[in-house]
């Protein structure tokens, strides 16, 4: 008789962890398929922002008679560079460009924060960072930091 439970036991602890393992491999398809869906629409908002930078960049041809007003309006939703935005990085955590290493620093869309950000990664020491700075007032939005 004891051998008789132990079986259905070890049939029922079989048939649960059969169950948990479908469930983790249907969140790692859903994960995916929502990643792809992020890729898609940030290459897809990159292009109809190239698209109408281009238009924006035909029509200021075509109206270079503004006023000094509205270029020290315009002047203030400008970038800031991609060294300051690395100056910003840099100082945050108190370390020299000479001490980091594959540095990239790329201006892109993000889904996250819908809209265009910095994003600076590089590494340092044994961990790689990625910080994400909104691009015309240089304040940090988010960090990581990772073992690399």
């Amino acid at each position: 008789m004891k051998e008789k439970n132990k079986n259905i036991l070890i049939i029922v602890l079989t048939i649960i962890v059969i169950i948990l393992i479908i469930g983790v491999i249907i969140l790692i398809f859903q994960n995916i398929r929502t990643e792809d869906k992020l890729d898609y629409l940030e290459d897809h908002y990159e292009y109809l922002n190239d698209n109408s930078n281009n238009n924006n960049n035909q029509n200021n041809e075509d109206n270079n008679s503004l006023d000094s007003n509205n270029n020290s309006s315009n002047n203030a939703n400008q970038n800031i560079s991609q060294n300051a935005a690395l100056d910003i990085v840099l100082k945050d955590l108190k370390i020299s460009q000479n001490d980091i290493r594959d540095l990239d620093i790329e201006l892109d869309y993000e889904a996250k924060y819908q809209k265009n950000v910095y994003e600076v990664s590089f590494e340092y020491k044994y961990y790689e960072y990625e910080y994400y700075l909104e691009p015309t007032t240089g304040k940090i939005l988010d960090s990581f930091k990772s073992l690399n």
